[in-house]
């Protein structure tokens, strides 16, 4: 016993730090445990966060896709509406002595129908995207953030900034074109009826309308004249100038500060890129659509059958003035055949090509698969700018940038 004692004293020190030891490593390895503990609930967190955020702006995208989709309706409507060429196919008919004159307005309807087309469907595909990802934005952050500043995002509140669609389709499309038809005919005035056009040259009329719609024009014509042609910023189409409230609610301030933040993407040099994307992958959707009316080769031309093709009727109506040059191209006297096998140096005159530049709107701004604005929808550029507005928006108000 007092051997153990006496060891015991003489290696006091060595059992003091090594019980200290052990009992510090004892308490470290618990502290670790329960920092990893902490750890791995943390990242479960952010990894339930980040797939609540994906399916969230999933939802969000498909529902940006479904609004653009049940427009698809209203555009044609206002389209139609703006630019009547029944009503000018009716007069051809009734007043035959004034032909002339009533088929130089359809071409200038004609082509105004198609630029038209083009651009509301390029400026509301990505007009809807942008005001639908920014209010998923505020929206997620409410579901996760209780709100931005505090406040939530009501229906009440989402109601009133989806309203502003209603601006776009009744005031700002009506007035994107006048513009649109103020370049067209600007451009194509001049342009003689029976004037064949090759698939080059029409997209080189289309390239001129689009600079003179942005204001680089670089034919003749008054500085008055582009002035009224020239696009306004894109977000005078889309809505009103937001006026800050007066003493109002919470709501609208939110409300002032959504459309202040709307309008500010609207106008951004970014969403300025997404749409000269859209707008020519519009031009490259519509050539591709006109090119299959153009007339195969001679050596092509046995095969294609003898039965009158519709776009042939539209020379009944035509002055014989018009038809003159033009019935005597070789393209006139055999049916034209739904086909993308053209040759390079094929034509149509400008008389045949009115028709088909104004019914394209009802084919392109249809929702079916492979028009145009499935086209414009699936445009790598507009889901990254959209993706960009979500992220931003979905943050909390102080950490927005």
């Amino acid at each position: 016993m007092l051997r153990v004692k006496d060891f015991l004293y003489r290696h006091r020190r060595k059992f003091l730090i090594g019980g200290a030891v052990i009992g510090g490593v004892a308490l470290l390895s618990r502290y670790a445990e329960r920092k990893l503990i902490e750890w791995h609930d943390q990242q479960t967190r952010i990894l339930l966060d980040k797939q609540k955020k994906r399916q969230h702006y999933e939802n969000t995208h498909r529902t940006a896709n479904a609004t653009v989709m049940s427009l698809s309706v209203s555009m044609k409507e206002v389209i139609s509406k703006e630019l009547d060429a029944d009503a000018l196919l009716q007069a051809v008919r009734e007043q035959p002595q004034h032909k002339h004159n009533i088929w130089q307005q359809l071409k200038i309807v004609g082509f105004s129908r198609a630029v038209s087309t083009v651009y509301v469907a390029s400026l509301v595909t990505s007009a809807v995207h942008i005001q639908l990802m920014l209010l998923g934005g505020y929206t997620f952050g409410d579901l996760v953030h209780s709100g931005h500043a505090g406040i939530p995002i009501s229906q009440a509140l989402q109601q009133k900034y989806l309203a502003i669609l209603h601006y776009l389709v009744e005031e700002g499309v009506p007035k994107l074109l006048q513009h649109v038809t103020q370049a067209v005919t600007h451009i194509i005035s001049g342009l003689p009826l029976n004037r064949p056009l090759t698939l080059c040259q029409l997209e080189g009329i289309f390239q001129e309308i689009k600079l003179d719609l942005a204001g680089e024009a670089v034919c003749e014509g008054g500085l008055q004249e582009r002035r009224l042609a020239k696009l306004e910023p894109w977000s005078r189409y889309v809505l009103l100038a937001p006026v800050p409230p007066e003493g109002g609610t919470g709501d609208d301030r939110i409300l002032y500060n959504m459309l202040i933040e709307t309008n500010d993407i609207l106008d951004c040099e970014d969403f300025s890129t997404v749409m000269d994307t859209l707008i020519q992958h519009g031009f490259n959707h519509l050539l591709d659509r006109i090119a299959e009316f153009y007339p195969l080769p001679k050596n092509q031309l046995g095969a294609s059958g003898s039965n009158e093709n519709w776009v042939d009727n539209v020379s009944r109506d035509v002055p014989a003035s018009v038809c003159d040059n033009a019935g005597e191209s070789s393209s006139l006297q055999h049916p034209i055949t739904t086909t993308t096998s053209f040759s390079q140096n094929s034509s149509l005159p400008v008389a045949k090509l009115v028709p088909l530049l104004s019914g394209v709107v009802h084919a392109a701004l249809s929702p079916a698969p492979g028009q145009l604005l499935q086209k414009v929808l699936t445009v790598d550029k507009l889901e990254s700018l959209g993706a960009n507005v979500y992220e931003a928006f979905a943050l909390p108000l102080g950490q927005q940038v």
